[in-house]
């Protein structure tokens, strides 16, 4: 109803308007028209009607169109996830959302007029107050850390980016609330100090580890050169007037010596595995391959062994580290394939996840899977194992391999053989 008032009053002004033009135009009101006249007159005013009526409904439509966009911004601008601000350039805030009343702890009523710099604590005020010189007179984006006051509460770290307007009086402020980034930052701090000290820490059992290796290699392996060496010499010198009984105790003896050194020998390499460096080029595994087990075949010639090697295996790495794992490796398919008639291993390459494998085959006694996760454990055997060995040399492909940055593992099934893959990174 108060629309349709609106609309006649403006048509009555309308019309007046239209009067006063006639008039003025010197157009007499009682001229006398043919019926004809008349019809177009009528009919020219009733298109005009008609127009005047659309145009004002496009216009109520572009209107409320208007209202509507306002109430959205206003929504998007009052929740939005960040706060946003007017500052003017004494500091005084002019506008805020809710978001950052929410953020301070304040109402928002209560926000226009004050001073934000009642917000930032004591010890970033001087930084605020250079950070709005800059928006000012940078007249570019300007980005600021700060710490803001809220009650009770710890200060809320923020980001503030602002950027000043066009009247250059004012700046359009947005504030992201990184108190969540900070605690995280503080937090990894604490973590990379706790890194820190237990890397000393390893340090300083590293240096106790080489000092260990030092005595195992000098003062453990003089006792037993000793007692090797004395046992030969009553061998050698005294061997014929010894009972039978007493020259196999001197032999057992120095057997005992003997692997005692290898054992030594053993845990010397493994402990240093970790820590040598590594010299990557490009290594024909084919040929060393082919050198290990033509060692094998030459130690022990009565052994009938097929050994089959794929030909251009090569790989980028260290070239000892890499002759250890194929030694490690060919050399327990070796022992464990001893009481086969027809003995054979492989060594040879495949693709697994679109990267090179490369792997060690024999047709052993195999194991069960069950049992995988203690291969590559030191010191670890598996239950029945009748090889001799020490139990780390998987335990040093492993490591040799890490360090490499690839993976090693194995595949086998009782009775069926067994095959070890390893790759490289």
């Amino acid at each position: 109803m108060e629309t349709d008032k609106n609309q006649f009053g403006e048509a009555a002004k309308l019309r007046s308007r239209a009067e006063n033009y006639l008039n003025a135009q010197g157009v007499e009101e009682n001229v006398s028209r043919t019926d004809d006249e008349n019809r177009r007159l009528l009919h020219e005013l009733q298109v005009h009607q008609i127009e005047l009526e659309m145009q004002n409904a496009e216009l109520s439509q572009a209107r409320d169109e208007a209202e509507k966009a306002l109430r959205e911004y206003t929504d998007l601008y009052d929740f939005a996830p960040i706060g946003y601000l007017t500052i003017d350039r004494a500091g005084t805030i002019r506008g805020a959302n809710l978001t950052f009343a929410s953020l301070v702890g304040v109402e928002r009523s209560r926000l226009r007029g004050r001073h934000f710099g009642r917000f930032v604590t004591d010890e970033d005020r001087s930084s605020f107050a250079e950070f709005l010189e800059k928006i000012f007179t940078n007249k570019g984006k300007e980005v600021c850390e700060l710490a803001l006051l809220k009650d009770a509460s710890p200060p809320l770290f923020v980001l503030i980016e602002a950027v000043a307007d066009a009247s250059e009086q004012e700046c359009r402020a947005a504030i992201i609330d990184i108190s969540p980034r900070r605690q995280l930052e503080a937090e990894l701090e604490t973590l990379h100090a706790d890194l820190t000290a237990r890397a000393a820490e390893l340090e300083a059992a590293n240096t106790d580890l080489e000092a260990f290796n030092h005595s195992v290699s000098h003062d453990l392996r003089g006792p037993l050169t000793i007692v090797a060496g004395f046992c030969d010499v009553v061998d050698g010198v005294y061997g014929n007037q010894l009972a039978g009984e007493c020259r196999d105790y001197i032999r057992e003896i120095h057997g005992g010596a003997m692997r005692m050194s290898r054992i030594i020998d053993t845990l010397l390499r493994f402990s240093t595995v970790k820590r040598a460096e590594i010299r990557r080029k490009k290594v024909s595994l084919s040929k060393i391959a082919k050198a290990v087990a033509k060692s094998l075949q030459v130690a022990e010639p009565e052994r009938k062994v097929t050994f089959r090697c794929a030909a251009g295996i090569t790989a980028k790495g260290d070239v000892e580290l890499l002759r250890l794992v194929l030694d490690n490796l060919i050399g327990n398919a070796w022992k464990y394939c001893g009481k086969q008639e027809k003995a054979l291993i492989e060594f040879g390459v495949t693709e697994v996840d679109g990267q090179p494998a490369y792997y060690v085959r024999d047709n052993g006694p195999g194991f069960d899977m069950a049992l995988a996760a203690k291969l590559f454990v030191p010191f670890q055997r598996l239950p029945g194992t009748e090889a001799a060995g020490h139990g780390i040399g998987l335990a040093t492909v492993d490591r040799i391999i890490s360090r490499h940055g690839g993976k090693v593992w194995a595949e086998s099934k009782p009775n069926e053989g067994a095959t070890f893959y390893f790759t490289l990174g």
